[in-house]
């Protein structure tokens, strides 16, 4: 596989031996999945200021990332690549700024920080996601092997450092480099070109920001209802995402999207709208029922509604929103954030003995 990479970025100082990882890294993925000679892909490196422009820009989110992954392809689930045609998968894009703190974070530095941010990326590229529990332990699973071998997979951090707990990220045995913080400043010339070079170049696919968690025992791949039933859900987290931009929050400054989906296959959104008199709020769960309602949906005509926003766990809706969930009857309820984490719930395990329009009979 050919890797175009380039470091775009100066508040970094990049060790040579970090950069060899990285291709080496990417070049595990290439040979684990058989890609033709003749794939190539391209890797940046910037500053946290780049990145924070072109996660506000491509995915609604004002504030810097860890990976961006832009696929030239628009493929919904992983495909077979290969063959000898040339075949371009796209961009990654990497904070260097934000990779030193996650290494330092997770106690297992900079060079293996890197080289996870760039497997975790490429695998983004060539379809696979972690919207769900299932995918993301599909998606774990193939991280860990292209890691295994350069020896910095999880179990060999843990086993560098004696520990036998899996979710312990210990220090790698590949030191970090110090990193140098230049002063903060308004935005360079060459920051603003690489930003504005960047956005020519790619075609936004997927994120992302990792979350470290191990699959759950048990978890495999997904059957062809779910697979189904899982590009609904992104369908719904795009257009929540999408209207969470237009949330009227001058007092909480918390944006909150929701969506929800109909039996004829309509999607209705919302955001949250807040007022001076706090009471008067509205949330962005009922915003998108309210209007679907106003539309003419009825109750047990809406049989999905995701809602997310910008929390460290998923977002879980109010107890005013449950009623009126329970009111419409609505059966599945997705809870999100906007880095994608995700949890589907029932209507009777999010608000258990729930009064109805029925009761009144």
């Amino acid at each position: 596989m050919r890797i175009n990479f380039s470091d775009d970025q100066d508040e970094v100082r990049v060790p040579e031996e970090a950069i060899k990882l990285l291709k080496q890294g990417l070049q595990a993925v290439a040979k684990l999945h058989k890609l033709s000679a003749k794939t190539e892909v391209s890797v940046s490196l910037v500053n946290d200021e780049v990145i924070h422009v072109l996660n506000k820009d491509y995915r609604g989110i004002d504030r810097p990332t860890d990976v961006l992954s832009f696929a030239l392809d628009e493929a919904e689930e992983p495909v077979e690549i290969g063959g000898p045609e040339t075949h371009l998968l796209g961009d990654i894009i990497i904070s260097a700024e934000t990779a030193v703190r996650q290494g330092k974070e997770y106690g297992h530095g900079l060079n293996r920080e890197l080289v996870y941010l760039g497997v975790h990326s490429l695998l983004h590229l060539l379809g696979y996601d972690h919207m769900n529990q299932n995918d993301k332990a599909v998606m774990r699973e193939e991280e860990e092997k292209a890691l295994q071998m350069l020896h910095l997979s999880q179990a060999d951090l843990d086993k560098a450092a004696g520990k036998t707990d899996p979710e312990h990220f210990a220090a790698t045995v590949v030191d970090s480099a110090s990193g140098k913080q230049t002063a903060k400043t308004a935005k360079s010339k060459k920051q603003k070109e690489n930003s504005a070079e960047i956005k020519k170049s790619i075609k936004p696919k997927q994120d992302k920001t990792d979350k470290r968690k191990e699959p759950k025992k048990g978890a495999g791949t997904m059957s062809q209802n779910d697979k189904k039933a899982d590009k609904t859900i992104k369908k719904l987290f795009k257009n929540a995402l999408k209207t969470r931009e237009n949330a009227y929050v001058p007092f909480s400054k918390f944006k909150v999207g929701a969506a929800v989906l109909t039996k004829s296959g309509d999607i209705y959104t919302g955001c949250n709208v807040e007022n001076s008199s706090f009471g008067l709020t509205v949330c962005a769960e009922r915003v998108a029922m309210f209007n679907a309602a106003a539309a003419g949906v009825r109750p047990g005509e809406i049989t999905m509604l995701l809602v997310a926003a910008d929390t460290e766990d998923v977002t879980s809706p109010c107890g005013a929103c449950r009623q009126v969930m329970a009111e419409f009857e609505i059966p599945v309820i997705v809870m999100a954030n906007v880095r994608g984490d995700m949890r589907k719930v029932s209507l009777e395990e999010l608000l258990p003995f729930s009064f109805k329009a029925a009761d009144f009979a």
